[in-house]
């Protein structure tokens, strides 16, 4: 664990904050690649319209990621209000960065008169590819670890005694994962497609990454359980995979279960 990376005199160079900024510049340039590679008016997001809807979002995550961590451990603020903004110690919540990015994207999309469902879809991909750089910032900070563990692979972090299973570097490959196979679904699907059913790209990433925590929690250790055993992140996670799924089912008739299927089948 390196929570420090350097200091330039007063300056403290902190990994979660240089991972954060990284996770944000690569997604940002790929997702530019993938704007000027594509036929103006099939994406929406292009140009200077990409890097402003890159700020509201930014905004929108970090506000919302911190603002639910620190109503989840408001005891350890109450005496520290400052503290609330010492954002390079680390303290984003996912879940509240991904409410408080959707509510920016939808305000900026209305201000733009975008789609904001072909919004979600062109920048899915590179939303799971920063957030998989940003875990590796957790795995350094030291936060978002698991239970004890006694296998090969556990990793003793300077405030616990015992290993501790590094579910911030498996969530990261997980997400990894996830970033791929977007990728080649958003290639096998197509810009023009896209226009035909909007939304379905960022079902399947509703889906993939709801499923990926869900999992990702049976293994945490710093997460409290909150209804039948299930921490708050797992009945998030349970929310996300069955709003992807209706999101697929709201572009098919009721009850009819092949073209169902193959909507979540066919780009394979």
């Amino acid at each position: 664990m390196h929570p420090i990376l350097f200091t330039l005199g007063p300056i403290t160079i902190y990994s979660y904050g240089v991972a954060m900024a990284l996770a944000f510049l690569i997604a940002m340039t790929l997702a530019a690649h993938d704007a000027r590679t594509s036929l103006k008016g099939l994406v929406p997001l292009h140009d200077a319209t990409l890097l402003d809807w890159g700020a509201f979002v930014m905004i929108g995550g970090v506000v919302g990621g911190r603002l639910l961590y620190v109503l989840l451990n408001w005891d350890s603020y109450r005496t520290s209000p400052l503290e609330i903004f010492a954002l390079w110690h680390g303290g984003l919540v996912w879940y509240g960065g991904l409410a408080g990015g959707i509510l920016a994207q939808a305000l900026f999309a209305a201000r733009r008169h975008l789609s904001f469902l072909r919004i979600t879809d062109q920048v899915a991909p590179v939303v799971a590819l920063g957030h998989a750089i940003g875990r590796l910032g957790c795995f350094a900070n030291g936060c978002c670890y698991g239970k004890p563990t006694t296998a090969w692979w556990g990793v003793v972090f300077p405030d616990h005694l015992d290993a501790v299973i590094p579910t911030q570097v498996i969530e990261s490959v997980g997400l990894m994962i996830l970033f791929l196979v977007l990728r080649m679904l958003q290639g096998k699907i197509g810009d023009t497609n896209n226009l035909q059913r909007p939304g379905r790209l960022f079902g399947w990433y509703l889906v993939g990454y709801g499923l990926l925590r869900a999992g990702i929690e049976s293994w945490r250790g710093d997460q409290p359980t909150v209804w039948a055993g299930m921490t708050l992140a797992q009945l998030i996670s349970l929310g996300l995979v069955m709003t992807g799924l209706l999101r697929g089912h709201k572009q098919i008739k009721m009850g009819d279960t092949n073209r169902f299927l193959k909507l979540f089948v066919s780009p394979f």
